[in-house]
Parts: C-alpha cells; structure tokens; sequence
C-alpha cells in the first residue's frame, strides 16, 4: 500500500519537475574546427561542464531563461540564451589579445597563453615610423628586463644590450638568431624588414641554446609575404638631427676672470703668459660648442614587395640609410644599403622549401671619439674661447689657428678633424636555404644550411701637421688594413606536433654543427707622395715609402661547435603546462679536459583561472609560471686555454759574467690551462600573467635570480714562477629582480587606445672575484689625470662600480679647515684652504689617505621604466615612446683642472670665491696642495633621467579614397626623437652604454651627444 502511494505522489509530481529543467547538448568549434575544453557553465552559477575531444557538450539547465557562457583561453567569451532550444551549437571567436597571440621560441613557436618561459615580444606594428639606425634601439622602452644604451652617438655605432643584468666581467651580449641563424650582431639588418622580435629572457627559453644563451637570447623573424596578392610597400623618412644638447662652457670675459683667479689663488700670478688679457680688453669669443656641431640630414628608405599563398610566398626588399654626424661635419657619416629576399615554395603535400638570404653593404666615416684626451669634443671643451677658429700666418698662409695658451693634449678642435679620421667599408651576406618534410600530419623533419660572410676595409691618413713642438707631426702616414670571416651553420631537427583529447604535446629533436674562419691584416707607410693626398681613394700604403712599412695580420684558428638539443611541451586543457629541455655542446674555444657541457631547464605553469573554484568574475586570465635551468656563455677569445707563444724579440743571456752572449727568441704569454671551460649561469624565475577587463588589461610580472659562476679571470701565482698566471674559471656573479609589464586597450566611441608601461630592477653583485689581498679585485678604466683606476669588480658590490674618495662639501671658512681634526688634535687636512673639497675619513685614522678609498657610486640604474601610448581617431594617431632610468650614476673624466689654461663649464660659475663662499664648485686653484683633482664622488653625478624617445602624429588617408586610387594604405606622419630630456645630469648625455667592456660603462669621456630629430615621413601600400 505504502509502495503504491509513492508511486502515485511521483506520478503527480513528474510534470512540475520536468517544467523545472532539461538538457542541452551541442558542439563547440571555432574556424579551425572542433573546440575541446572549453568551459559551459550556467551564468551566475558554478554549475557546468567542458566539451569532450570532438567539441561535444552536454549540460542540465533549469529552464528557458538560463543563459550559457561559453568561454577558453585565447577565445572571446560567448553568452547565449537558451529559450526553447535543446542543441545550441556555438562558434567561439579567436580573442587576439596578448595572451592569444603567438611567440616564437627556439626552433618553434607556441601560443603565450600556454608559455611558461619569460619571452617578451615585439611586433611589426611597434616599429613602424620608428626611424632608428639600429634595431637593438627599437627595444628600448618596449621590452622588460633589457638594458640598451648607446655606446657612442656618432653614426654607425654600436648599442650596449643587456639582459637581465651583466652576468660577465668578460662579454655579455646577448645572443642573436636570425631566421635560424645564430649570430652576435644585428647592426645590418634594415629594421623594416623585421616581422617580430622575441626576446628570451629565462633559462626555460634559452637553455635550448645550451653554452650561448647565458646573456638571453633574441630571436629575429624577418617578414614573409603574407596575402595573396601581390603588394608593393614603401616606407620612407627624411629628418634633421642635432645635439640634444651641449655643455655650456664659459664665454671669454668668463673665461679671463677664472685663469687670472686660477693664478691668483696659487700665487702664481707673475708666471701667466705675458699676452694674457684683462678682463673686458676686447678680445675675440668663440664658442667652439656650438662651432663644431651643425644640422646633419638623416634619410631612411625603404621599398619591398611581397605575395603570399597555399603553394609559394616571397619577399624581397631594398633598403637604403643615410645619416650624417653633428660633429665632424662630412667626417662623420654612416651609409647602409641593404637587400634581401625571402621565399618559401610547397612542393607538394609533404615537402616545401625556402631560403632567407641578405645582402649588406655599408660605409663609415668616423672622427675620434669618447676620449677626454684626443677627441673633437674634449678640444672643443677645454681650448679657450680667445683663439679663432682660422688665422693668417706670418708667412702669408692661411690655416687653423693655434691657442697660445692651451698645450697638453689639445689643439683646434676644427683641425683634430682633419689630422684624425677613418673610414672603413664593409660587405655581408647572411642567409639559409632549408627544406621541410612532413610525411604525416603534426610530423616535420627540417635540414637548414646558414651561412654568414663579412668582409670590412678599413683605411686612415694622418698628415704632416706642426702645432707645437710637443704636437707635431714630421711625415704623413697611410694605414690600410682589412677583415673577414665566415662562418657555416648546418640544423637538421624533428618536431612533433598532437592533439590527444585534451593532451598536447609539442617535442623538438635535433643536432647542430658550426664552424667559424676569420683573419685581418693590415700596414701602414709614411711619406705618401703629395699627388696622392688630396684623393682619400688614393691613400695606398703602396705608395710609401718601404723602409716606414709596418705591417701586421693574422688568421685566427678555426673554431667549431657540436650540438645535440631536445625540448618537450605539454598541456593538459591548456590549464596543467610543462616544459622540459637539455642541450649538449661541445666547443673547440675550451680546453680539452671540458669542451662538452650539458645545459638542462625545466618549467611548468598553471592556469588556475580555468579552475571551478575560481570565480573572480573581473579576471579572465590568470597563470602561474616556473622556470629553472642552466645556461653557458662562451663569449671567450681563442686558444685562452693554452699556452701562446709571443713572436715579439724576447732576450735571453747565457755565459759567464762579462762574457755572456745575448740571443733573441720568442716566449710563451701565459701558462696553459686545459680546463677552462664556458662560464655557467644557473638561473630561477617565477611569474604571473593576468589577463583581466575582458582582455583590457594585460599583467606581466615576474622575479628572478641568475647567478653566473666559473667567469674567467687571471689566476694568481708566486712572482718566482716568470711567467703570467693562466686563466681560471673562478669567478661569481649574482642578479636578481623584478619585472612588471602592464598593457592597456580599449575603446572609445571610435576613439581606439592602447598604452604599456613596463618596469624593471635589477640588483648585480660580484660574488667572487679573483685576486690577491683581503679585497681581490680586476681592475678597470684607469683615469690618466691622476693615473687612479675609477671603475672595478670587487667582491658584494655592483660590477664596474665607481671608486674614489667620498666628499663633504666644500670648505667655506678657514675656521671650517681648523675644525676638522682628528682625535689628536691634528688637521685631517692640513694643506687645505677655504674653498678647498673636504674629504670623507672613511675609515676613521684621522689622515686621507688611500685607505679611504671607497665605493662611490655605480653605472647601473635601480628602475628602469618605459611607457608607450597609442591613440587613433578617424585616421589620426599619435603615438609617443618614452623611457627612464632612475638610480645610475656617470663619472666625469672629461673635465680637466691640471690644464693651465683649459676652458670651463660654465656649471663652475657657482664655484667657491671669497664672495661666493657657499659655492657648490671648488675654488680653482693651478697648484692642487689639496688634491682636489683627485678622484672622488665631486665628479661622479647622479644621471637619473626622463626621455622622450619618440612622438609621432600621423594620419592615415580613409580607403575610400583610397581604392579609387588603387592603394591600399598609406600613412604620413611627422616624427620627434629625443625631443625632451629631463635629467639633472650636467655633462654631455646621461645615457652612456659599455665602449668596449662591461668595466667602462657609465664614464662619460666627452661623450658624443645623442640626436634631437624632427622629420616626417610616408608609408604606402600598393
């Protein structure tokens, strides 16, 4: 009874259930075909299900009002209401925000959405209209964790890059891959023909390149043709360039008024030369700042056409540059032609082939730069402003004018450029030819051939010049020399690419084998008939005299790397993510004993914000990342780890006493030492990336630690042995920071927006250092005016850190130089006078003396920052690139007080004086009883520093106007480079990269200024 009762309840009750809910089945897909994964969920609820391999769903829905979210990563979310249907079927919408797109990797690429390496990407779109010499300068300001200066404003210079802190007291560039081809410089590349650049970051992205990748890694994607039409594209910029600025230096009543109080404040003024003026005698004024830099024209042109389709793309370009100096006139220029062709054909349905070859020919004329001792710009800001520029001789001739009062090491800066300068020539050709088999579907077996020749002619003509007896020049000379290289790169590698329900995988394997050739020679010879002088193309050392001759060359040994390489990535419903790699090198620049070296990493991620649980309705993205591996750098010379015979004439002595016979012979440099190997870097990361607004907002942040360990230093041995120690691995470095990167989209009734800003710090300690004494350390730029070393690596402080004495102001009143003793009683400085720098007792022995030398400041900055903004409007944009350092400090050296006569900055106006005794300057004195010239924190100056690197408004002609016209897109803009610099830097630029090694950066030696530039320009596309 009671069994018939419940059935005849349910029997009532089935219809008021039914009317409550009922299924809903269908398929989820997207224009590649079936979706797996992808999350349905009812809205508001936590009540859902993901679709099955096929894209297939089935799901319980309360009734006819429910609405159904449809969502995945890398996909736009979609809401539908249900009503009446029973099978709604949905097409989810590719979401080409940042976490969509697609970044290459070494020997791959892989969507960001799924990356668990740190890899920041640079797009086509982010370069267009930035008409910058160089390509490593388009990273600037754009990319986090990367350090890029100039080395030298003057045209055709290198940039100084560094990732992730300097991670070497030897080099630390980083390494580039161009189209698979493995190369350190990038400098002839046309940056229009750049499709993307990825910069790796992480041991998890570069360990793939094992004993090259400790430096990071970026990775050159040059463009390919893309529709399946025919286009022809031409972009082109014409500008004028001048300093962004110049030190103001004294005018000539300024100037007399300093040198006679030069003299007077060392009672030395009966020795000053007897044609010296008076102050206000009406003398000449030349302003020899503003004399030796003029406007300078920059063109950059650029032309290419390119088609792309199911059986054949190609791409083929001219490039042209043209960029004139500011200082030196048509002594500075650097000329690029560039041109390149790229292709790719299908064979069939399994075998395609292509190649990406460029061709490079530049030419560089030079002056001397970046030496506060013999440089245009260390004469023009020392020589006094009395002497003209020209003057007529007693002898009827006319020439350059030369001070009476100014000697050492300068002269008219006007015929330093004339005594002094270079050219050299140089030719490239870079490119691969490869081939691709696919015999089944997710399988590719790729052969790639590279290769990389360079040729440079380098040529210099001093001639016969008198200025002084102790500057002068008694023969002219010619100098001609050259170098080459080539270098070979064959890969052959199988990458597997397959889907397994909701597992994906991704492996790499494959082998790599190098090798790399070069040599230079070169001579010289005096006496160059004068017929041939006056033609630079006739300076041939041939036609000196022979007996002058001085010749030198050298091929180098071959050096050759063997690689074995491997990589795997997974992904379980793009939510469980794993990425493990090893590589194997072996290197002939390293000793026997360690020439092979296994480089290992690992990383995983989490996309959490796939969870059930998570239910942050603002955030639809989130991912935890991990990375660790090794890495090495083999950026050595040759043959380091043997024993090298010098062929200089070294003598030796053998017999009695007064009977001895002298022979001549060669002599090993240095003792061998078969173990060197690659310095290692071991380095972790952990990240964030976030994705939020409905793609929006893009958040970035990441914190890592590389420690570099085995650098190679000198060793240290007893004096007994005769001979220089031998190179070791035993040195440490350590880097650590953090990196944030906020990206921003959006729009506004037509108004579209989008803005980054990105910041970076970075902590670099020497950890261990090779050396003698409680504090070993290696020596850096050794300043000439006090013969004092300023920059070194010491153990727990900043590679190329700078040393000297700390300072405590100046001392404004003789009571002041009577009240700094010490516990005796005694003056700390006892040759001191007001006006004098009062030094820091550093460690509190009461004298100043070198054992108060300290660290004083550092070239590294504690943030740097980089922000871009982009607005477009009914065919208007405006686009503006700024970037900053904050904490870096440069060390003035250019400045010169033991010159009698040397001119000054007029930042010593405010100096100390009897009536300006809370001068901020010291008081300028010819005999130097105090040693204020020495080196110390007064010439070091925090270059903290805001930069707008580029502003741009263009406009872009609407398409109606244009199809009649048969364009499809053309742009005009007009462009401002470096147009505002806001920095309390009071020398030549506080932006000064590495000339030459890590050791020398952030020394300020006269440096030649970077480029103010206005212009416009056009982009068009046929």
């Amino acid at each position: 009874m009671k069994k018939l009762l419940l059935f005849c309840v349910l029997l009532l009750l089935h219809p008021l259930i039914y009317g409550q809910g009922f299924e809903v089945s269908g398929t989820v897909t997207s224009d590649d075909g079936a979706l797996p994964g992808v999350n349905v969920v009812v809205k508001g609820t936590s009540v859902g299900t993901v679709t099955d391999i096929d894209g297939n769903y089935k799901l319980m829905v309360p009734d006819a009002t429910t609405t159904l979210v449809y969502s995945f990563v890398g996909y736009k979310p979609k809401e539908v209401a249900v009503g009446s249907q029973t099978v709604i079927n949905v097409v989810l919408e590719d979401d080409f925000t940042e976490l969509s797109e697609v970044v290459v990797i070494g020997y791959g690429e892989q969507k960001k959405s799924v990356s668990t390496g740190a890899v920041a990407s640079v797009g086509k779109e982010k370069l267009e209209g930035i008409n910058f010499q160089s390509v490593e300068q388009t990273l600037q300001g754009q990319v986090t964790g990367v350090y890029v200066a100039p080395a030298s404003g003057q045209p055709g210079s290198n940039q100084t890059i560094i990732i992730r802190g300097a991670g070497s007291n030897g080099d630390n560039s980083p390494l580039y891959i161009v189209d698979g081809l493995v190369t350190k410089d990038i400098s002839n590349i046309n940056p229009s023909d750049i499709a993307s650049m990825e910069v790796l970051k992480d041991a998890a992205s570069t360990a793939i390149y094992g004993a090259r990748g400790a430096n990071g890694v970026i990775i050159v994607t040059t463009q390919k043709g893309e529709q399946d039409k025919a286009t022809l594209e031409y972009s082109g910029f014409i500008g004028s360039s001048k300093p962004w600025r110049l030190p103001t230096m004294m005018n000539s009543d300024q100037y007399v008024t300093a040198i006679r109080e030069k003299f007077a404040n060392s009672n030395s003024t009966g020795s000053l030369n007897t044609n010296f003026p008076q102050v206000g005698e009406g003398y000449n004024t030349t302003n020899w700042m503003n004399e030796v830099v003029s406007p300078a024209l920059t063109q950059n042109h650029s032309i290419s056409i390119g088609k792309g389709g199911d059986k054949s793309s190609y791409y083929i370009s001219l490039g042209y540059w043209d960029q004139d100096g500011v200082v030196g006139g048509d002594k500075s220029n650097f000329k690029r032609y560039t041109a390149r062709v790229n292709s790719k054909s299908t064979i069939n349905k399994i075998i395609a082939i292509g190649e990406n070859i460029s061709i490079t020919h530049s030419e560089r004329k030079s002056i001397p730069e970046n030496n506060a001792f013999g440089s245009v710009l260390a004469d023009a800001f020392n020589y006094d402003p009395l002497t003209e520029i020209y003057t007529n001789y007693t002898d009827t001739t006319f020439g350059f004018a030369i001070s009476p009062y100014v000697g050492k090491e300068y002269i008219n800066p006007f015929a330093r450029t004339f005594i002094s300068n270079g050219f050299n020539r140089s030719d490239r050709i870079q490119g691969n030819i490869y081939a691709e088999i696919s015999p089944i579907e997710g399988l590719t077996f790729r052969t790639d051939i590279a290769v990389d020749y360079s040729y440079t002619y380098q040529s210099a003509f001093t001639p016969k010049y008198y200025f002084r007896v102790d500057f002068q020049n008694e023969n002219n000379e010619a100098f001609q020399g050259y170098s080459s290289g080539f270098t070979w790169q064959w890969e052959n590698y199988v990458s597997y690419s397959k889907n397994f329900g909701s597992h994906s995988i991704n492996a790499v394997l494959g082998i790599s084998a190098r090798e790399s050739n070069s040599e230079y020679a070169g001579g010289s010879r005096q006496d160059i008939p004068f017929s041939q002088q006056l033609d630079p193309n006739w300076w041939f050392v041939s036609a000196g005299l022979e007996s002058s001759a001085r010749n030198y060359g050298l091929a180098n040994p071959r050096i050759t790397l063997q690689s074995y390489f491997a990589r795997a990535l997974y992904n379980y419903k793009e939510k469980y993510l794993a990425t493990a790699s090893i590589r194997r090198d072996g290197s002939s620049k390293f000793g026997p004993n360690n020439r092979y070296g296994i480089f290992p990493s690992f990383s995983a991620g989490w996309v959490f914000s796939e969870e059930n649980f998570f239910n942050v309705s603002f955030i639809n993205f989130a991912k935890f990342k991990a990375s660790w591996g090794i890495n090495g750098n083999d950026g050595i010379n040759d043959l380091q780890y043997t024993s090298v015979i010098s062929n200089e004439r070294y003598t030796y002595q053998f017999g009695r006493p007064n009977d001895e016979v002298q022979y001549f012979g060669e002599a090993p440099i240095a003792i061998s030492n078969p173990d060197i190997k690659w310095e290692e870097s071991v380095q972790w990361d952990i990240g964030f990336e976030i994705d939020i607004l409905q793609g929006k907002v893009g958040i970035d942040l990441d914190y890592y630690s590389k420690k570099t360990k085995d650098l190679l230093m000198q060793g240290v041995i007893p004096g007994l042995v005769g001979n220089n120690a031998p190179i070791l691995n035993t040195g440490e470095m350590l880097n650590q920071g953090f990196e944030l990167a906020i990206n921003y989209n959006d729009e506004w009734n037509g108004l579209k927006f989008s803005g980054g800003l990105n910041l970076t710090t970075n902590k670099n300690t020497a950890v261990k250092v090779a050396g003698e004494g409680e504090n070993p350390s290696i020596q850096g730029y050794p300043w000439p005016v006090r013969n004092f070393v300023i920059t070194q690596m010491t153990e727990e402080l900043p590679v190329g850190y700078f040393r000297g004495y700390k300072t405590d102001g100046i001392f404004a009143t003789q009571a002041d130089v009577f009240s700094y003793i010490n516990s005796n009683g005694d003056l700390i400085q006892p040759n001191a006078q007001p006006g004098d720098i009062k030094f820091v007792d550093v460690n509190g022995d009461g004298v100043i003396d070198d054992l108060d030398i300290t660290d004083i400041g550092k070239p590294w900055a504690d943030l740097i920052i980089g922000m871009n903004l982009s607005f477009n409007y009914k065919g208007f944009d405006l686009r503006v690139l700024l970037n900053s350092n904050i904490g870096n400090d440069v060390y003035r050296v250019y400045e010169r007080q033991d010159v009698s006569y040397n001119n000054y900055q007029d930042t010593w106006l405010n100096r100390w004086t009897e009536t300006n005794t809370g001068g901020s300057y010291p008081r300028l004195v010819l005999v130097d009883n105090n040693g204020n010239q020495r080196p110390s924190d007064f010439y070091v100056e925090d270059a903290s520093f805001l930069r707008l690197r580029n502003v741009q408004l263009g406009y872009t002609i609407p398409k109606t106007i244009l199809d009649k016209l048969l364009i499809q897109r053309a742009r005009f803009y007009v462009s401002f480079d470096n147009i505002l610099t806001i920095t309390g830097y009071s020398g030549y630029d506080p932006e000064i990269g590495t000339y030459g090694w890590i050791l020398d950066t952030g020394i300020d030696k006269g440096f030649y200024p970077q480029n103010k530039t206005v212009g416009a320009g056009l982009n068009i596309t046929f």
